[in-house]
């Protein structure tokens, strides 16, 4: 590719095209594109697992997304992984196909209700729409389900997931009959009624006939009751218990959840251990990072170009994923600084970033990476063109440093309001570093408080203990991602 002849006034126009995409994964039409394949990514395929945990900005999105919009995409990584899996999304586009508090709270009121109850026909439901295509279902009720519903997207799931309940778990029905989209169907076959069990033994069975196994993915689980906490977490725990009974005793029907880790520490249910060995930690490395930035960036075919400058063996490589960890680190000193502060011996721009955007349980967030990124971009051009030797400088990552730490405790504010005047109270302080005693009587006549407190704040991430637990700690440490954000007021460099 030819070097750029009118350097000046080309890098500019290359700064304007610059872009790392959206934050959230369900407006990014480029994801495909854009997502970085991690360890995470081959461990989610094992068929034992039952939980993606993460805190928000990780990346469980974007993982469930590639499977469920781009399922091209991730068949095409794991062709072998994924040849006899039948993929369904339950929950995670927000339609009014799905499960939502209001369909809930429309079923809370019928007879027998329980959220287990609930997730149990939500599954069979999902799932029987899932085989509507395979040629070993039965014929009867449930076929004609599955071929009345089955790739319709302009249903509505609260009318037919109550005629269900009353056809299938309540009484309130003479007969288990219902009527969708203009079709009667009789549930009772034989004399004997199909029942909820009866409709998830069919699909299992068909499954098994087939060689096949079927994902049932829950995405944004995390949405249900925002009014009441303590709801949703009955809700999760009965959604959760539900998964593992469905899959111990119909094996070839496999619910994966998608969950926030800070709502599964407070989740209490009989063998939740046993989860442990079942379940994927998203995590993500220095090098990893330093790989999603540029793959975000060079979707754009001119930043790409000016990268290849930099790093040639992009001009030989059909992906950014052929290229090695110090390929990727060379091609991204094309649109980053080097470092951020000027000098010898100073830390690379990805080491200096890490740091940043980690919270207080060791997470490095991604989504906090994307934000700085444009952030970083919309500085640059605040200034009238690139840096002079990279399209982005130091000062603008800085910038866009401390508007990234704003935004992440604005989101704070919004999801933790319990803890949100607590917050509050660090304007202004001097250190990052407190004792327990310093903070206790920070906070003192706000509820809750003490050790409730501090373990929130810690599970949250806003805290990192000094010690090995939170328990124990006599001190602890504001991570550098909130410092500004807090208005902590610190001596030294940022």
């Amino acid at each position: 590719m030819a070097a750029f002849e009118d350097a000046e006034i080309s890098r500019r126009d290359v700064l304007r095209r610059l872009g790392f995409g959206p934050l959230d994964a369900e407006s990014d039409p480029d994801l495909s594109a854009r997502f970085v394949r991690t360890e995470d990514f081959d461990e989610f395929l094992a068929p034992l697992n039952v939980l993606v945990l993460g805190p928000k900005g990780t990346g469980k999105s974007a993982l469930f997304e590639l499977f469920t919009k781009y399922e091209g995409t991730a068949r095409a990584f794991a062709p072998h992984a994924l040849k006899d899996v039948i993929i369904t999304a339950a929950t995670g586009f927000s339609d009014l196909t799905e499960v939502d508090t209001g369909s809930i709270e429309s079923l809370r009121q019928e007879d027998g209700y329980s959220h287990e109850s609930l997730w149990r026909l939500y599954i069979a439901l999902r799932a029987a729409l899932a085989v509507s295509n395979l040629e070993n279902l039965p014929s009867g009720p449930l076929r004609e389900f599955s071929k009345a519903v089955g790739g319709k997207r302009d249903w509505r799931l609260a009318p037919i997931l109550k005629q269900l309940w009353r056809a299938l778990i309540s009484d309130k029905l003479p007969t288990p009959r219902i009527t969708v989209r203009g079709v009667e169907i009789d549930f009772s076959v034989g004399g004997q009624d199909l029942d909820v069990t009866a409709m998830l033994q069919e699909v299992n069975r068909a499954l098994d006939i087939e060689g096949k196994h079927l994902w049932v993915l829950f995405d944004k689980i995390d949405e249900l009751f925002p009014t009441d906490p303590n709801e949703r977490l009955r809700a999760l725990e009965g959604l959760v218990l539900t998964a593992m009974e469905v899959r111990r005793t119909f094996p070839r029907i496999q619910p994966r959840i998608f969950l926030r880790t800070d709502l599964w520490r407070h989740l209490h249910f009989t063998n939740k251990s046993h989860l442990e060995d079942k379940k994927v930690d998203l995590a993500w490395s220095a090098p990893q990072m330093a790989r999603l930035l540029l793959k975000r960036a060079v979707t754009d075919e001119a930043v790409w170009n000016l990268a290849a400058e930099q790093e040639e063996q992009l001009l030989e490589v059909v992906s950014v994923e052929d290229l090695s960890d110090e390929q990727v680190a060379t091609a991204l000193t094309s649109i980053f600084p080097s470092s951020v502060y000027a000098g010898v011996n100073e830390a690379s721009f990805v080491s200096w970033l890490v740091p940043r955007i980690t919270d207080g349980l060791g997470t490095v967030l991604p989504r906090e990476a994307i934000y700085l990124a444009n952030q970083a971009r919309a500085a640059q051009i605040a200034t009238g063109g690139p840096a002079t030797e990279t399209l982005l400088s130091g000062k603008s990552v800085l910038t866009a440093y401390r508007e990234m730490s704003e935004m992440r405790v604005r989101s704070y504010l919004a999801e933790f309001p319990d803890v949100s005047k607590h917050i509050l109270r660090f304007e202004g302080l001097t250190t990052s570093t407190f004792t327990r005693q310093e903070l206790n009587a920070k906070f003192d006549g706000l509820e809750p408080s003490g050790d409730d407190l501090l373990r929130e704040l810690c599970e949250i991430g806003l805290l990192k203990p000094g010690g090995r637990d939170i328990a124990t700690s006599e001190s602890f440490d504001v991570p550098q991602l909130y410092r500004q954000g807090l208005g902590l007021v610190i001596r030294g460099r940022p």
